[in-house]
């Protein structure tokens, strides 16, 4: 006889729905995505396109698991509710992937980079944790970066330094980068305050 699976209840589930903070969940959840795109799968959509499918996967997860309710949180195996989710994020990137066929498109992106070839990261370039990672992309969040900008981060935390690396991984044009990365560099002097106050 099969032990019996410890499945969250509605009203576990209920509670996660209601007390987490959804925008950071949702910023790190777009991150995964990403993640999982490029260094899984390798794909090297355009940033937009990869922005719109991740979303589009988080939005499909959330409604299976809250509204369809057919992804069951086992509470044995992902004693942790980010862990679940994430872990259903990857399956069902999996499952989309193969069910459409999806082309991933090459393209030749011109070379891009400053005087030293690298960007000038001033300290984002030192994530060493998953924990310092969590820590500096909630930061951004809270400064208003967009899914833009922290797709790049991911990209950074990734070891990936080199502006014609990070526009190729996602697929930027020099402008498109150029935009992005201002936006991000106004952030990088309040980040480093606060990873400085936390001992970083």
């Amino acid at each position: 006889m099969k032990p019996t699976k410890n499945i969250a209840s509605e009203h576990v589930l209920l509670k996660q729905l209601h007390n987490r903070d959804w925008d950071k969940l949702w910023a790190r959840l777009l991150g995964s995505c990403a993640w999982i795109l490029r260094k899984r799968y390798g794909v090297k959509w355009r940033n937009q396109k990869l922005i719109t499918f991740s979303r589009q996967i988080i939005l499909e997860v959330t409604d299976k698991i809250f509204l369809e309710k057919v992804r069951k949180w086992n509470l044995d195996e992902y004693p942790d509710f980010e862990d679940f989710i994430v872990g259903v994020v990857d399956s069902h990137i999996n499952n989309t992937l193969n069910k459409n066929n999806k082309e991933i498109p090459t393209e030749a992106i011109e070379y891009f980079q400053n005087r030293n070839g690298e960007l000038d990261i001033d300290g984002l370039e030192q994530i060493t944790t998953p924990e310092l990672r969590k820590q500096v992309f909630d930061e951004l969040k809270a400064e208003g970066a967009d899914d833009e900008e922290l797709i790049v981060f991911e990209c950074i935390a990734d070891g990936i330094h080199k502006p014609k690396d990070i526009k190729i991984e996602l697929g930027l044009s020099d402008e498109d980068f150029h935009n992005i990365w201002r936006r991000l560099k106004r952030k990088r002097e309040v980040i480093k305050s606060k990873l400085a106050e936390d001992g970083y």
